[in-house]
């Protein structure tokens, strides 16, 4: 295999639920930049206090250079924490979206009557005791079918 870390068990599609992954990834985002900017927003407070209380037009020029250092680290803070929020949020939200499409999926079958199919998840997706739950389910009405003790649905009426 030219590249052994992609396996079988990767993920094939980063975004199964677009809606529900990048809601999340904007919150998380947004008060992270929320944060930075009170960060930096109080920084600039204490830097003018501490230079209305020298004497803001002795020191303008460090100042200005001092204000101008804030808000570059405050850009290089956004920045990064953008990229790093942006693929650790599509990571752990995928944890949770991935398993729920792949169970809303195998749902949609058992309720047309396969109950033969199984909840198989990664290890380390989350909702790992619903698949069981649901697993256990499908076992008990298999049993319950092949003794002829569920209802029968419309298609077996019609024969």
């Amino acid at each position: 295999m030219l590249f052994p870390f992609l396996s079988n068990k990767k993920r094939r599609q980063v975004l199964v639920n677009k809606d529900f992954q990048l809601k999340y990834v904007a919150r998380f985002f947004w008060f992270t930049v929320g944060m930075i900017v009170l960060g930096g927003g109080f920084s600039f407070l204490f830097t003018v206090l501490i230079f209305l209380k020298k004497g803001i037009t002795t020191y303008i020029d460090e100042f200005h250079l001092l204000v101008m250092a804030i808000f570059l680290t405050m850009m290089v803070q956004v920045i990064t924490a953008a990229v790093f929020i942006y693929w650790e949020g599509i990571y752990m939200t995928h944890k949770i979206a991935g398993p729920w499409v792949r169970i809303k999926k195998i749902l949609e079958e058992i309720g047309n009557g396969n109950f033969s199919l199984r909840v198989n998840l990664r290890k380390a997706d989350e909702f790992h005791d619903v698949a069981s739950w649901i697993n256990h389910m499908c076992d008990k009405l298999e049993v319950l079918k092949a003794e002829g003790k569920l209802c029968p649905d419309e298609s077996d009426k019609a024969n």
